[in-house]
């Protein structure tokens, strides 16, 4: 489950690194919906897409 959190917060099973405010991660399903109770963290539906580079038209 793709995760972003609303506080800072450490979980171990994330990484060795505190994870900031704002910042995505992806944890278990049922671990996700804990931080969700908690306030700490809310899912995240899908990832924006990075903008494509503009084409140009060949001479």
């Amino acid at each position: 489950m793709l995760m972003k959190a609303l506080d800072t917060l450490h979980v171990s099973a994330v990484g060795p690194d505190n994870i900031r405010a704002g910042q995505t991660f992806e944890i278990a399903d049922a671990d996700g919906e804990i931080l969700r109770q908690r306030g700490l963290a809310e899912p995240v539906e899908a990832q924006p897409e990075a903008a494509k580079p503009a084409r140009t038209r060949a001479k």
